[in-house]
Parts: structure tokens; C-alpha cells; sequence
């Protein structure tokens, strides 16, 4: 995820015609009206998804501030596009066709880019977040008519899988680990839309795994430092037994620790060659990635790679040079 923009980099007088900036850039740009408020913090994060833009919103104020989706906004795009809106924190009024809705946390909402909207950023004390899937209409192999009645209004909880792909769409955006996640996403949304409209083929158990892969992913990916982190805590934090944990990676041909080790791993590597990281040792990279022994470390990562740590950090200082 990078981020597009951020008031809290900007003086606090500068932050609200620096936010109405930020805003008209956005990937659906909109106007934003209302008096500047007094203390004002919005943040907002970007990211590919295979086919998909992940944006994620965070947002606080004194003041309430309104933002419109308008028609001269709408022409100036080109290709049709829906969106997902889910709340993580705080709530949000947003209004499409002749639809208004209160977006609360763990709602879900679906919007038409091509369509007008308004939504009102209340004025209050706690926090906003909301994390925003936009995606192709082509992607959506259902008629656009039957897709109406759906815009502007909340997803019905019961759908199953809804809650997973809210929890994926949230782990993505904090955590930034995008791999292996596209086509997943991109059946899961299909088919919960399909489950919501009524229609065959809907979410199917094939797919609900690969999302609960890809959830488990996330977390291992936001634990990698956690040099315990075992079967029953990557269960515990994906919110699923240890036994289904195990299932999952049945017929995968490998398990839930391979994984760890594989991915902690990676991660090393890329630190190791990240001039970022380079005035680390070896040592503290291996520990920051959850390794307690240097020794056990070396002999993983020659397994994997089939070169040592230091030929990865010698490279990196002979392209310095």
C-alpha cells in the first residue's frame, strides 16, 4: 500500500484545502464541502489486488464534512466500476440512487462509480476507517438491472463468507501482503454477490478455502516477528479451529509452520537486499522475522535459496558500489 495522502504531513491550517486536494485525486475523485474544521486528520492508503484497487480511509474531525460523487466527476472517468465499502471503525452516511444508508462497523456496502453519491464524514471525536474494493464491471458477469436494487445498500450479514471477505479486505489493507490473493478475491466477491442476488453459483467451499488461505496469510504475515507463533495462534487470530487450520492445508503439500518458515524467510531475503535495511546486521533481521538462533537461521535460509545470508548482503554492497 502506498499512501496518496495524509494531512498530518502538512500544518494543521494548510490540512483541510490539502485534504480537498488529496480527495479530487482519489481513484473515484470527489468534491468535498463544509467548513475547514478545527482539527482534522484524513489518511488515505492505495494498492492493486490483481484486478482489483484496495484503498483504505481513515479519517477524524470536529466538523462534519460531506463528499460528492458528481456528474462532471463521473464523466471524467472512463471505465465502469463497482465498489465494496467496508466500515472498520466509527460510521458513515452514504446515499446512492434513492438509497441512504448508516455504515457501521462490519457492514458492507455496494456502489456504482458511475453513479452519483454523498457521504457525510460526521463530526465526532472517535476515528473512521473504512476500506474500499473497486473493481471492473466485466468482472461481474451479472446484469446490470438485477444488480440495481443492491446499490446503496448493506450487505445482509448472513451471507456466508461475508464476514471472511470483510476480514480478508481489512487484513490487506493493514498489513500490505497482496500475494496470492487475486483470485480468490476475485471468485469470493463473485459469489457472494451471486448468493446475494439469489443465483447459482455462489460462493462454493473451494472458494471459501483459498479465503481462508489467503486470511491466514495476513496473519502470519503481521506475526512474522513473533518468534512463538504457533498452529493455535494463527488459528485463534484467523478465528477458526486448529483442526480446520490443518485441513485447509491438507492437500496443499505442505502445513500451516511450513508456511511460517517460508514466508519468514522471504521476508529476510527481501530485507537483506533492501538498502533500506542496511545498516542492520544479519543477526537482527533474522530476530525482527521471528528466528531466535543465527545458526538455525543460516542453515533455513541456505536450504531455500541455496546461497548464504551474507552472499545476499554482499550482493547489496557490491551494487552500492
Amino acid at each position: 500500500m502506498r499512501v496518496l495522502y495524509d494531512t498530518t504531513t502538512v500544518p494543521p491550517l494548510d490540512r483541510y484545502e490539502y485534504y480537498r486536494a488529496g480527495a479530487a485525486c482519489e481513484l473515484a475523485p470527489v468534491e468535498v464541502d463544509g467548513r475547514a474544521p478545527g482539527r482534522l486528520s484524513a489518511r488515505m492508503s492505495v494498492g492493486r489486488v490483481g484486478d482489483f484497487d484496495l484503498e483504505e480511509l481513515t479519517w477524524a474531525a470536529d466538523a462534519a464534512i460531506v463528499t460528492r460523487r458528481t456528474e462532471r466527476l463521473i464523466r471524467v472517468g472512463s471505465q465502469e466500476s463497482y465498489r465494496l465499502v467496508v466500515a472498520v471503525a466509527g460510521e458513515v452516511q452514504l446515499e446512492q440512487v434513492d438509497s441512504r444508508v448508516r455504515i457501521r462497523p462490519g457492514d458492507i456496502g455496494l456502489y456504482h462509480l458511475s453513479r452519483p453519491w454523498r457521504a457525510r464524514h460526521p463530526a465526532e471525536q472517535s476515528r473512521i476507517q473504512v476500506v474500499m474494493l473497486t473493481f471492473p464491471r466485466a468482472m461481474l458477469p451479472v446484469e446490470e438491472r438485477a444488480l440495481g436494487p443492491l446499490l446503496g445498500t448493506l450487505m445482509p450479514r448472513r451471507l456466508p463468507g461475508r464476514n471472511l471477505i470483510a476480514q480478508l479486505l481489512v487484513g490487506r489493507a493493514s498489513s500490505g501482503e497482496h500475494a496470492d490473493c487475486a483470485d480468490a478475491l476475485s471468485d469470493g466477491v463473485r459469489g457472494l454477490i451471486r448468493d446475494w442476488l439469489g443465483l447459482p453459483g455462489g460462493m462454493t467451499p473451494h472458494t471459501r478455502r483459498a479465503l481462508h488461505r489467503a486470511r491466514i496469510r495476513d496473519v502470519i504475515h503481521t506475526r512474522l516477528h513473533d518468534p512463538g507463533l504457533d498452529p493455535y495462534g494463527i488459528a485463534r487470530a484467523a478465528a477458526i479451529s486448529p483442526r480446520y487450520l490443518h485441513e485447509l492445508y491438507k492437500d496443499t503439500g505442505s502445513t500451516p509452520m511450513r508456511l511460517v518458515k517460508r514466508m519468514r524467510l522471504q521476508e529476510c531475503r527481501r530485507r537483506l537486499a533492501d538498502p533500506a535495511f542496511g545498516s542492520l546486521a544479519i543477526r537482527e533481521i533474522a530476530a525482527a522475522c521471528g528466528y531466535r538462533r543465527p545458526d538455525q537461521f543460516a542453515r533455513d535460509f541456505r536450504q531455500e535459496f541455496g546461497v548464504a545470508p551474507t552472499q545476499v548482503r554482499d550482493d547489496l554492497s557490491g551494487w552500492r558500489c
